[in-house]
């Protein structure tokens, strides 16, 4: 809970995981399926490139960590957000969105901390 309160916005993003998960409809939506591979790279790209961003910003690697995957995740969140209002959202997706985010953002503190 403490995590709740020091980071508002990890909140938003359990809640609208939450959602997500009440409203996918997984009907043909399989685990392994070439738009996953999609969503991995993507999440991947976009968070290694937050935090790529946040380099420059501060010198604190633990927010550099923080900016990247809230910017995966916050994708992945709205990109399926977006997909369920047109009904056809997945938890599946979300999940493959979410392992790129964590792929992305170890492979860029792996070189960040190559770099030090």
């Amino acid at each position: 809970m403490q995590i709740l309160r020091a980071h508002p916005g990890v909140a938003v993003l359990l809640i609208a995981a939450i959602l997500l998960a009440a409203t996918s409809a997984a009907a043909e939506d399989r685990w392994f399926a070439a738009d996953k591979a999609r969503h991995f790279g993507a999440g991947a790209g976009i968070a290694a490139g937050g935090y790529a961003v946040a380099v420059p910003l501060t010198d604190r690697k633990r927010w550099r960590i923080v900016l990247g995957t809230s910017a995966g995740v916050g994708a992945a969140a709205a990109k399926e957000w977006h997909d369920g209002r047109r009904g056809d959202a997945s938890w599946r997706d979300f999940t493959w969105s979410a392992a790129g985010t964590a792929a992305g953002v170890f492979a860029a503190w792996i070189i960040d901390k190559a770099t030090d």
